[in-house]
């Protein structure tokens, strides 16, 4: 083959290579939507008719004329139960099957950073009204559309649910009754893309989503396990920070001990909670770059009690639902809690990354804290930040 064709021949292909067409899935009208499930039990003996907690989710589905789904528009598959803390970007390298949450690390079309929030961990679906259903299955790694027919019947929820257009919905498949033990949903609408946060603050709600007559007739710890995980369907939070050695050994920051934030009251209203705030820098100290290792504790207390006046020390006794805490912030840290949450490796509920040219630069981020049946659950939101630059 000559010069002049081997030349002709490279044109050819670069001219085919330039013409080339790329087209990227969008939605034209999205929501954004992020499940998870909360039906967090064990089948035994005493409630073997429960379904299995173990879900797949299916929006737009279709039904054969037994009613059982045999395609779906989505599918959310292998949703097992939550993770304590649902981090504020999704796990690109989770190769795992069940899913914590969905998304999850599922391949679909995630949401956008939307008024500077990241929306990675919601998936955008098309606004307007969906058929929802959630579907019992079994605990395998089968896909769910090839189970066989009589695996796929156990239907718990369904539903029609209204997205509305760039609206962000944060959807619970909850234990609706605690004997009874019949599951429901609940879709929460947030607002915090409509709502003026400063970057200097870190913000934070929290819901007790758990089932009705959880606190009166529910069994959730023997003698083997610690006190106090349990609270009242209505108690107060107050808030404490603290910068953490090299020791993992927590020290007080001035001025952040024992705040008030609010009332949390159990409900399955879907309303949003009040957002409270700390600084994002609260030590004088710092260089308002990195925060430092820091942790965060929230302490619940039933209305009769203030922090000053808290009769209750963690690892003395049972409060019977009157106090307990929750410390959000390094791993090993010293000093007993009932609820010990890693989050951030560094700094707990705020979110330090490499950005710009600094390796560690703290940002200021929107958390949402959900007690449900004896766990505290954290969702933590990010904001868009500066690359790194190397």
């Amino acid at each position: 083959m000559n010069n002049r064709i081997i030349l002709l021949l490279l044109l050819w292909i670069a001219v085919g290579t330039a013409c080339r067409k790329t087209e990227y899935t969008t939605i034209a009208e999205p929501a954004y939507l992020r499940i998870f499930n909360n039906l967090d039990y064990n089948i035994t003996v005493d409630n073997k008719e429960a379904p299995q907690p173990f879900l797949t989710f299916l929006m737009d589905p279709e039904l054969d004329a037994n009613g059982i789904p045999v395609a779906a528009k989505t599918t959310g598959d292998f949703l097992d139960k939550r993770a304590a803390w649902a981090r504020p970007y999704p796990d690109a390298v989770n190769t795992t099957l069940f899913q914590k949450e969905y998304p999850g690390s599922a391949k679909v079309l995630a949401g956008p950073v939307l008024n500077g929030y990241d929306l990675s961990s919601w998936a955008q679906v098309p606004a307007g009204k969906h058929r929802i259903i959630f579907v019992s299955r079994p605990i395998s790694e089968v896909p769910f559309f090839q189970l066989p027919k009589d695996l796929r019947s156990q239907i718990i929820i369904d539903t029609v649910l209204d997205f509305s257009s760039r609206e962000v919905y944060t959807m619970h498949v909850l234990e609706k009754d605690v004997d009874t033990k019949t599951p429901g949903i609940y879709v929460r609408k947030e607002t915090f893309i409509n709502q003026p946060f400063s970057d200097s603050l870190v913000y934070v709600n929290f819901y007790n989503l758990s089932s009705s007559g959880f606190f009166e007739r529910a069994k959730i710890r023997n003698s083997a396990e610690i006190f106090n995980l349990k609270i009242r369907d209505t108690m107060n939070v107050f808030y404490s920070l603290s910068k953490v050695n090299d020791r993992n050994n927590p020290s007080p920051v001035a001025g952040h001990t024992g705040g008030l934030m609010g009332a949390v009251v159990r409900s399955h209203d879907p309303a949003v909670h009040p957002y409270y705030s700390y600084p994002l820098f609260p030590d004088t100290t710092a260089n308002k770059i990195y925060d430092g290792r820091t942790a965060q504790t929230f302490t619940f207390l039933s209305p009769a009690y203030t922090y000053e006046n808290n009769p209750f020390i963690q690892y003395m006794a049972e409060s019977n639902g009157r106090f307990t805490e929750l410390r959000i912030g390094p791993a090993n840290m010293t000093g007993s809690v009932a609820f010990p949450m890693l989050a951030d490796l560094l700094t707990g509920m705020v979110v330090t990354i490499r950005s710009g040219k600094y390796l560690n630069r703290s940002f200021a981020t929107i958390n949402t804290v959900e007690y449900v049946n004896g766990k505290f659950y954290l969702m933590t939101i990010q904001r868009k930040y500066e690359p790194p630059v190397y």
